[in-house]
């Protein structure tokens, strides 16, 4: 997984979270890129489980993403697993 720093936005493009950590694995299964991984954010960033979110990278990738899971983390962090809906370029 490689690490990097993102700003997320909400489907109508409105800014949730800015300067972000979090981890994506890339991959290809069946001839398809995938991408997928885990986003560390404070609990009160409104990242909601089943929603769609647009992120770009800090290395000026982008793509759209669902959430698929938001739990408690530790501390006031919650962990993020996302998987990629489109293509990250």
């Amino acid at each position: 997984m490689a690490f990097y720093r993102c700003a997320i936005h909400d489907e109508d493009g409105t800014l949730v979270a800015e300067n972000v950590k979090l981890y994506i694995e890339e991959t290809t299964r069946e001839g398809a890129a995938e991408w997928y991984g885990t986003i560390s954010v404070t609990h009160l960033t409104r990242l909601e489980a089943g929603q769609r979110y647009r992120l770009v990278l800090d290395d000026g990738r982008a793509g759209q993403f669902l959430v698929r899971r938001n739990t408690f983390a530790g501390g006031a962090d919650r962990a993020v697993a996302f998987h990629g809906t489109g293509p990250l370029e």
